[in-house]
């Protein structure tokens, strides 16, 4: 009765056999084959094929939604006679990169794990837009404006950036008045090579270059101490160079006020107990 079902879930739930398949560690004949068999045994065709793609059909449809709450109904079950409500165990995977992931978020993340040590976590610091569904990630850290209508993004912080740089480097090469004079300067680039700027209450992309890039902010941080160029770092971590002295701001006007963090996870309906709890935890953390 049950065989095929979870293929079939996976399936809906990654748009492709081959997802499924690799999602489940089992090869995309398997997947097609329960599939097959259990629309033979149901009498119906659960999906549209082509050589390009897969969609469901109407039926499908229907069936998956209905299968998914028996699903969340089953685990939930199974949650709170196992004890998993009290004791939520196994793993969850984090991607996020810069300095906020590691010295903000991965605390509270072990304060979570010190709570339930029954669950693990993994946190891969990658600089890229990580695809979280094929590559088997629970959550991310995303620094920005979020594009992804596939994902759901849940504000953790407000980062206020700030473009700073030496006094001698200011005084060699003159202090920019405006967004478009960094195109005379050596600007050192975090991840992409256009900035955004409030002008006259609109957003305006300016291209900058450098001869200095990192995706960790505090090589950029160390270059521009080092009277190399014009960084753009958020205001915690410039913060006690802006005191001393060794840095100073420069076109603070011009600052958008959409710089935020984001804790980002799929639109999944089924999220395992444990993931829903670290998700509450950091969101109660961040803004309670």
């Amino acid at each position: 009765m049950w065989q095929g079902l979870d293929e079939f879930l996976h399936v809906v739930e990654y748009g492709s056999f081959t997802h499924a398949a690799k999602a489940m560690e089992v090869s995309t004949s398997h997947i097609s084959r329960q599939v097959q068999q259990l629309e033979n045994r149901l009498g119906s065709v659960l999906f549209q094929r082509t050589t390009r793609k897969i969609s469901l059909t109407d039926a499908g449809r229907e069936y998956a939604s209905k299968l998914k709450t028996i699903k969340q109904e089953l685990l939930d079950a199974n949650n709170q006679l196992q004890g998993e409500q009290r004791r939520p165990k196994g793993l969850i995977r984090i991607t996020g990169a810069g300095d906020f992931v590691a010295s903000q978020v991965a605390p509270k993340v072990a304060e979570f794990v010190k709570r339930y040590p029954e669950v693990e976590v993994d946190i891969d610091f990658n600089s890229r837009n990580v695809n979280l569904i094929e590559e088997g990630f629970d959550l991310a850290i995303r620094f920005g404006r979020m594009q992804d209508s596939n994902l759901i993004a849940r504000p953790l912080s407000s980062r206020i950036m700030t473009w700073v740089a030496t006094p001698h480097y200011l005084t060699q090469h003159g202090t920019p008045s405006s967004p478009d004079e960094l195109t005379k300067h050596n600007c050192l680039i975090a991840i992409g090579k256009r900035w955004r700027f409030n002008v006259a209450n609109q957003v305006k992309e300016v291209k900058v270059n450098g001869n200095w890039r990192s995706n960790h902010p505090q090589a950029i941080l160390q270059a521009a101490l080092t009277d190399l160029g014009i960084a753009h770092l958020a205001e915690d971590i410039v913060a006690p160079y802006l005191a001393s002295g060794r840095l100073v701001t420069i076109l603070e006007e011009f600052q958008v006020g959409d710089n935020a963090s984001w804790l980002v996870y799929p639109r999944k309906d089924l999220i395992p107990y444990r993931v829903r709890l670290l998700i509450d935890h950091l969101l109660a953390s961040f803004t309670g």
